[in-house]
């Protein structure tokens, strides 16, 4: 992708206004977003959604004209021909103006951010990145041999199967071992290419490019991470193996009008064996210096914080392991890649990757296989099977269906995030956020604010400078390089919320899907209370000072001795919806739920889609409400029990 020359001024001008010149001996303040690699630019555009793409171009465009910035940031020049000054303050303003302003603004505050945390061409750390004492990857890759084998597809093809299975994740992966252990012939098809140890390079770009699918809220509002990539998110998540409580699995059978299928000792059973297979333990959860402060400030504030369970067997547990998000060289992490999909191939499924599946093939009401294209050259590969399962998680499941002529006043709808927002707490000794296990603790002393059993957790993540790129906000170029400078400094604490309210996502059979969402009085007011005691929490574990994670972020000082009362009231006046606070998603869920009537939810409890025989679901779009916890355990349990079904009922009907 080629950009104009009017596109690239205005992006180089908002660089230099997001990261300005300064006078300083400093290098880092002597630099200013001219020192970006801005031959990159391009290649980050062409890595967005498609809708965001087109939307990040014409504003670039538009800012070059008179009638542009005049409509944008108030000015009726180009914005190359303003001064940094000028354009900071406009941005500052967007920030805290009308929804639109507040999208313009976030969007191109990020773009210059998400270019900052990429590596320079050469592979030599950007300014940021030495300002910041980041250290990059600090290995290089073992040499070691792909474990997997996958198909090649030379050109136009058709297969034939018992199953086919789309997205090879935590659902995909479990279920193409079950259904390939149970004897039948089984087809992977998965989106992403395969990678593994020998190719984490954990540098950022890579994994952007190579195992992510990044997309945004509609309103640019809310980060949604998922996994592309053969294993799907379970390759870059943080390893987090929660099960889902009794309380959540009892609500899930009231809300799907069920009796025992979600509190029944089927499932229960088939947690049993997922937690086993994947290899579930808390005695490889060392906390690093986050967790550890975490621990300790909410100890002293009487709030109970316990060991996370991991999968994992034989985690190093010390500075390598806080790059296993961009994939785990050790090949500790039990994901699927490792597990589940080894089961499935030496029981010989078919796993065939780059692999884009369009649109599922239905005769008659009954699902018969599907079209996809694989590569980059589209090569057509039709898979006719007696059971087609989608598994291509809650963002993207919904748009296949859709695509299919699956029609559900369902589909779509119910979507949760757990929406994570958070706080920064600087330290006086170096806490290397980017280091050690992922996650080694979980504070659960506000899960239940509304007698219900919503409200928030607490987790203390490996943060990287991508993680502040997408989810931390502008406070003026000045504020941003002090920040990015005390990066080392710093311990952040999510507030992971369980979501009462939902979204949905918008479908076409033409156009990719759109996803909206916004947050409740209920889930605000949830978060709010979540923030407060947070920053409790890092104040008593000794933070000097704390740093909201709001569109534009707010400071406090203990040693300045003003009121806390104060501030807190500043982050309230800011607000915690959409737009006001910065936020992310790891977790998505409900696009086509589980539920007895159709007018409800997508699926049945055997996971078939209602009214369409031999077409199932299993993966996170299946939940009825949110889980409250990291999801990935309950969706493998989930397919685990939904794939022995389908395995006993193809077995009956076999010939």
């Amino acid at each position: 992708m080629k950009l104009t020359a009017y596109e690239e001024r205005a992006f180089l001008a908002i660089a230099n206004a997001v990261l300005p010149e300064m006078t300083s001996l400093d290098a880092f303040d002597a630099a200013g977003g001219g020192a970006l690699s801005r031959g990159r630019l391009p290649e980050l555009l062409g890595r967005l959604d498609p809708a965001d793409r087109r939307a990040a171009r014409v504003l670039l465009a538009a800012l070059e004209t008179r009638a542009g910035a005049l409509f944008f940031v108030g000015h009726a020049k180009p914005i190359s021909r303003l001064t940094s000054h000028q354009i900071e303050h406009a941005l500052l303003s967007m920030l805290k103006g009308r929804p639109l302003e507040r999208t313009t603004a976030r969007l191109m505050t990020q773009l210059v951010l998400l270019l900052a945390t990429w590596p320079n061409l050469d592979r030599t750390p950007s300014v940021v990145h030495t300002a910041m004492g980041y250290p990059g990857p600090r290995t290089p890759p073992p040499e070691t041999q792909h474990r997997l084998r996958t198909e090649s597809i030379a050109g136009p093809s058709t297969w034939t199967c018992d199953v086919v299975i789309v997205g090879s994740g935590a659902g995909g992966g479990t279920a193409a071992a079950v259904l390939a252990a149970a004897g039948l012939d089984v087809v992977v098809l998965e989106r992403g290419g395969y990678f593994a140890e020998r190719d984490f390079t954990h540098y950022q770009d890579d994994a952007d490019r190579d195992l992510y699918d990044t997309r945004a809220s509609a309103d640019l509002g809310i980060a949604l991470l998922s996994g592309k990539t053969l294993g799907g998110g379970t390759v870059v998540n943080y390893t987090t193996s929660l099960r889902l409580p009794d309380d959540v699995r009892a609500e899930w059978d009231r809300e799907a009008g069920f009796r025992d299928v979600f509190t029944g000792a089927a499932l229960s059973a088939s947690f049993d064996a997922v937690s086993a297979r994947i290899g579930v333990t808390t005695s490889e959860s060392r906390p690093w210096f986050r967790d550890r402060l975490m621990q300790a400030g909410s100890e002293k504030l009487g709030l109970p914080v316990a060991e996370m369970p991991r999968n994992v067997r034989g985690c190093h547990q010390d500075e390598r392991c806080g790059f296993c998000n961009f994939g785990c060289r050790s090949g500790a992490k039990q994901s699927t890649l490792r597990t589940w999909l080894e089961d499935a191939s030496a029981n010989g499924a078919r796993i065939a990757v780059n692999a884009d599946v369009e649109r599922v093939l239905i005769d008659d009401g009954h699902a018969v296989g599907v079209r996809a294209s694989v590569g980059r050259d589209r090569t057509p590969l039709t898979v006719f099977a007696r059971a087609t399962v989608i598994c291509a998680g809650a963002l993207f499941t919904p748009a296949i269906l859709a695509r299919s002529n699956v029609r559900s006043p369902a589909l779509g709808r119910h979507l949760r995030l757990h929406p994570v927002t958070g706080l920064f707490g600087r330290m006086d000794e170096p806490t290397d956020p980017w280091g050690g296990v992922m996650q080694a603790r979980i504070g659960t002393g506000l899960t239940d604010l509304d007698g219900r059993g919503y409200g928030v957790r607490y987790e203390a993540g490996a943060l990287h400078p991508v993680e502040y790129a997408q989810f931390g906000g502008f406070g003026g170029g000045a504020d941003l390089k002090r920040f990015l400078r005390s990066y080392r400094y710093q311990s952040a604490l999510g507030v992971v919320l369980r979501d009462h309210g939902e979204g949905h996502v918008e479908l076409s059979r033409r156009a990719p899907p759109r996803y909206h969402y916004a947050l409740s009085a209920e889930d605000r007011e949830h978060v709010r209370r979540g923030v407060h005691r947070g920053l409790e929490i890092l104040l008593a574990a000794g933070a000097s000072e704390i740093r909201s994670t709001t569109f534009t972020p707010h400071s406090y000082r203990p040693a300045s001795g003003a009121p806390l009362s104060s501030f807190l009231e500043r982050l309230d006046r800011q607000g915690y919806q959409v737009l006001e606070a910065g936020y992310g998603s790891f977790h998505q869920m409900g696009t086509a739920r589980m539920g007895k009537d159709p007018a409800r939810s997508v699926i049945s409890e055997h996971h078939e889609v209602h009214g369409h025989k031999n077409l199932y679901v299993m993966d996170g779009s299946v939940f009825p409400t949110a889980s409250g916890v990291n999801p990935m355990l309950t969706i493998e349990a989930l397919a685990h029990r939904g794939a022995t079904l389908l395995a006993e009922h193809l077995g009956t009907t076999r010939g």
